[in-house]
């Protein structure tokens, strides 16, 4: 796919790329700011509504009149424009805006050449049926059983000092803002540093302090990362103002510096008003951690709220160690965290709440066993009783570490026990985490009516804990499960809508699940170029990805969208380079789930041996029902490769234990994979009956259950029986069922081509063709296809 440039003025905007240069240097912008340039310069054939573009921008229905007008303020000095001139973005009154700069638009990169089948007017005249293998559903599945593992991996940020036994109670009701925040939000931003390099840490170790204790006297305080992700690092003053009241709606900003003193060491705030307004607050002490403290008695007073007693404050030393730790923690930087724990004295290294963040680095770098390990044994040295709260950050801690090492049982009781203690206690960040971690292991177990469940009871908490990416979070989990029940155009929204949140805050991670997720469905409702693009865009930040459980579902969803854009070659590039590059101790469900999809490119393409022997590699690796529908296509392809071979006992063998198994499923999806088995034996051993019987039951649970890829499955396969029976009339009416999608699919394009042929209709078969070709990149065409049909047949009943 090209890549556009636009150029105006002395600016050029690669929006693939998220660059705006002026002049040939970089703008660095909020993304916001570059999210309204680039969707105004897009649709510059006309006016933009404000609410259309704040839906495409923010996400959401509302957002104030001050933070759009912001934006666009900020969107002008970028590209060298006013309000006064109005030389490239117009306000258009009471209605929008317009871009009218004049634009220009070129290719950065060469569009990929794709090669097409020649049309060969000699090729015999005898159409076979092509022997190519129903459209694989591994990849789609692969998010029902592998994504909602991984999204709880980032959602390790709820790491903070622990707070009170017992903190006020949240009040009844809250004002919320249209992004499902609190109203009256706070957000602390990075402190500025005025000392030594040593003392850097205080940039993220005291805006964290500040924000965890004004938390924990129960105000909305918005969580550190996401405002770690918005204010970067040399971005200050009012420029750090200016990136968070642009992406997000808060009402109260509380900007902290901190500077070295002869005596010791002065923290100043200043707590800005919606109006600008700032109300400034100075402590000094022999520490930056006492003086931060006494800064936060001061706002809370400023709030009309007193200072909770914590149950047992840690002493100076411990708490500085805490934040430093935290710090590094929020910069990303797990080893310098991991550093900071291994260098501690041994009395502050066996401190509870330092023992647990070792552990939460360990998961956070996949360590699974070994952070299991470290909080069974924090879990035997500190009690529900004693410490309620950290007890149950610890079971939260197992939950997630159990669920990644496949036991979710045990992640489930770990993940009740943590909500039991949490439910009578005013801590919602943390009680939203372990309803969002519960839901996915219920989703894991496709128990779907739970995962819903869990995932708004978190909502709701997260909602109360002002928290916009673990809130972006829920939402790609949510729209997950409605891709694994079949509802991919329903979720597909959604997970735009998170992705745009997490490209924003600048969480890769998560941006490359979602989009991997977006691939998923594009390719579920047969449209495979939006797949394409949804690809492209994440592919350029593959190079980013810190979990190699997401480059390889990233991975594997590329290959998927390759393959169904016609690029064979690379899509076996990539799934070789899976299956090459798995660990055999670890990776084992990937790799299956890889050789599922290349045994289908391999049938595709004729190399039935091959594809035989990758499906049968798979299916011991893919035991649970997480990975039912991954068995499911496999163990249809290898009955399909064992009819083409011609070992139709074998094959019959199989298809007697694919059904027994599909049947203890309970998943309607398998089943239908069992029964296009069962059908496609049937035909192959003569009994035209009950194949044409079993091929419409399964046209029928499709049209029920399935997605626009699963009913084009059956529609192929059935057309396929129905064609080579003759029963051409019949055949017409399955084939038009798929005819929506005969412009973009390749597999419906070459349907109507057969049908065409098989009729006699020159004219129909020629356009259909020239449709096919077009689609087909690197996908054959059979030969016998491409010559002209004879004389048109009459239309008959079939037998």
């Amino acid at each position: 796919m090209n890549r556009r440039v636009h150029h105006f003025g002395e600016c050029s905007l690669d929006i693939a790329a998220r660059e705006l240069r002026r002049d040939r240097v970089r703008v660095d912008l909020p993304p916001t700011v570059f999210d309204c340039i680039a969707y105004l310069v897009e649709h510059r054939d006309r006016a933009v509504g404000r609410d259309e573009l704040v839906a495409a921008v923010w996400g959401k229905a509302s957002v104030s009149d001050t933070m759009l007008g912001k934006a666009i303020l900020a969107a002008r000095r970028a590209v060298g424009d006013s309000a006064e001139t109005q030389a490239l973005l117009r306000t258009v009154p009471r209605f929008g805006y317009h871009w009218v700069g004049p634009v220009t638009v070129e290719d950065a990169v060469p569009a990929p050449a794709i090669a097409g089948e020649a049309i060969d007017l000699a090729a015999p005249a005898d159409v076979p049926t092509p022997v190519r293998p129903s459209r694989s559903d591994s990849r789609r599945w692969l998010l029902a059983a592998l994504v909602l593992g991984l999204a709880v991996v980032a959602g390790l940020a709820w790491l903070r000092i622990r707070p009170p036994e017992a903190p006020p109670e949240a009040p009844a009701t809250v004002a919320r803002a249209a992004d499902g925040l609190p109203g009256d939000a706070i957000a602390v931003l990075p402190a500025e540093v005025f000392a030594t390099d040593d003392d850097a840490w205080l940039r993220l170790g005291l805006m964290d302090l500040i924000a965890t204790r004004l938390r924990t006297a129960g105000l909305p305080v918005l969580a550190s990362d996401g405002i770690v992700r918005l204010v970067r690092p040399g971005v200050e003053g009012e420029a750090a103002i200016a990136a968070v009241r642009v992406a997000l709606d808060v009402r109260h900003l509380v900007l902290p510096a901190v500077r070295r003193t002869g005596k010791g060491w002065v923290v100043h705030a200043d707590l800005i008003e919606p109006d600008g307004t700032r109300r400034p607050l100075q402590a000094e002490a022999d520490s930056a951690i006492a003086a931060g403290d006494t800064v936060v008695e001061r706002l809370l007073g400023q709030f009309g709220r007193s200072v909770p007693t914590p149950a047992a404050a840690m002493e100076l030393s411990a708490t500085e160690l805490v934040q430093r730790i935290d710090a590094a923690r929020l910069a990303d930087d797990t080893a310098g965290a991991r550093a900071l724990i291994e260098g501690a004295a041994p009395a502050l290294r066996d401190l509870p709440a330092v023992r647990l963040r070792g552990a939460l680095v360990d998961l956070r770098t996949g360590r699974f066993a070994e952070g299991r390990a470290a909080l069974d044994a924090l879990l035997a040295d500190v009690s529900a009783e004693t410490d309620p709260v950290l007890h149950a950050r610890v079971q939260d801690g197992l939950c997630i570490a159990l669920n990644r090492l496949g036991q979710m049982d045990a992640g489930l009781a770990a993940c009740d026990r943590a909500i039991a203690l949490l439910e009578t206690r005013n801590q919602p960040a943390l009680l939203g985490h372990t309803y969002n971690d519960r839901g996915v292991i219920h989703a894991r177990m496709q128990r779907h009516a739970l995962a819903q469940a869990d995932f708004a009871r978190a909502r709701i908490a997260l909602s109360l804990a002002g928290d916009p990416l673990l809130l972006a979070r829920v939402d790609s989990n949510e729209s997950t499960l409605e891709m694994a029940q079949g509802r991919q155009a329903e979720a597909l929204p959604i997970q735009q809508r998170a992705a745009r949140q997490f490209e924003r805050f600048g969480l890769i991670d998560e941006l490359m699940i979602s989009l991997a997720n977006q691939i998923g469905a594009h390719l579920a409702l047969l449209q495979p170029a939006s797949a394409l693009a949804a690809s492209d865009q994440g592919w350029s930040y593959l190079g980013r990805v810190q979990d190699r459980d997401v480059r390889n579902l990233f991975r594997h969803q590329r290959a998927g969208a390759l393959e169904e854009n016609g690029r064979l070659g690379e899509a076996r590039i990539l799934l070789d380079e899976m299956i090459r590059e798995a660990d055999a101790s670890r990776d084992w469900p990937q790799r299956a789930i890889a050789q599922v999809s290349l045994a289908g490119l391999d049938l595709r393409l004729g190399e039935t041996e091959t594809a035989l022997l990758l499906a049968r590699q798979a299916l011991p690796h893919l035991p649970g029902p997480e990975f039912d529908r991954s068995r499911a296509t496999g163990w249809r392809i290898a009955t399909q490769a064992l009819r083409v071979l011609g070992r139709l006992p074998e094959a019959a063998e199989e298809v007697r234990a694919f059904r027994a198994w599909a049947a203890t499923t309970g998943d309607p999806m398998v089943r239908l994979d069992a029964m296009l088995a069962e059908a496609g034996q049937a035909a192959a051993e003569g009994r035209s009956g009950e194949a044409r019987t079993l091929y419409a039951q399964a046209m029928d649970l499709a049209r029920q259950r399935g997605a626009a890829n699963t009913a084009g499955r059956v529609v192929e396969a059935y057309a396929g029986f129905l064609l080579a029976q003759g029963d051409l009339a019949q055949a017409s009416t399955v084939v038009g069922m798929a005819a929506r999608y005969a412009d973009v699919d390749f597999d419906a394009a070459l349907l109507e081509v057969r049908l065409y042929h098989a009729l006699g209709r020159a004219d129909a078969w020629r356009d259909a063709l020239a449709t096919a070709r077009r689609l087909a990149g690197e996908r054959p065409i059979p030969a016998a296809l491409l010559r002209a049909p004879g004389s048109e047949p009459a239309l008959g009943n079939g037998s």
